[in-house]
């Protein structure tokens, strides 16, 4: 479990201090970084503000509940892991967070086994995600099947043809990808367009101003590569 959680980080918010210091210490032992917030208010901010891999949040928290965070945070991102506490059996309040595909929800205080558990099935969660992901550096993630790209889990505008351009390079990951294969995969449908070397580093151009700095490296006389 260390080894798929070590590449991750996790937001996690609990306004009872003797809880969080526990909890942030074990957690500091499986995820690359720990972010911490005491109330929910606090939790959008870090969110918005850091690439965040995973959600562990406490529901009844100040100035916005869990449910709230959770909820708002899934207004733009269907897919990252939340983890959610309660101190109490509610019953309206477990109906409320069925609806929002959580990947575990959990009573306090609880039992280490079953927090374990939780971290073992968020583990299986990112270990199966990232086949279809791919993870770059500085918060910025490319969703394979979606054709997607993500900066700290909001979603970037590429063009049609950035879009099938990154994605080649994506396909030709660490590999260098020549001008001729660029031509003929990002201007395939158009049978009538003269292509030139300077259109492709136009694009090239565009789509670097998108990314984190120095991803795409260009190849002298050859192409580009991203690395």
């Amino acid at each position: 479990m260390r080894e798929t959680l070590q590449h991750y980080t996790i937001l996690y918010a609990e306004d009872d201090e003797a809880v969080q210091k526990t909890t942030v210490e074990y957690l500091k032992r499986y995820f690359k970084d720990v972010y911490v917030a005491e109330n929910g208010r606090k939790a959008l901010t870090l969110y918005k503000q850091y690439s965040i891999d995973v959600l562990m949040l406490d529901i009844d928290m100040p100035y916005i509940d869990g449910l709230e965070v959770a909820k708002q945070i899934r207004e733009n991102n269907k897919e990252i892991p939340i983890l959610m506490f309660t101190a109490f059996t509610d019953v309206d309040k477990l109906l409320k967070a069925t609806e929002l595909n959580l990947c575990k929800y959990l009573v306090k205080p609880v039992k280490p086994i079953e927090f374990k558990e939780a971290l073992l099935k968020v583990g299986q969660i990112l270990k199966e995600r990232s086949l279809s992901y791919l993870i770059l550096h500085d918060g910025y993630i490319w969703d394979r099947v979606n054709k997607l790209l993500f900066h700290n889990n909001q979603p970037m505008e590429l063009s049609h043809k950035e879009t099938i351009l990154f994605d080649l390079l994506v396909k030709n990951y660490k590999i260098c990808v020549s001008f001729e294969s660029i031509m003929a995969g990002v201007w395939e449908d158009d049978f009538d367009t003269e292509i030139s070397i300077d259109a492709v580093k136009f694009h090239i151009s565009k789509l670097r101003k998108k990314l984190p700095e120095d991803s795409i490296k260009s190849v002298y006389g050859k192409g580009y590569i991203l690395s």
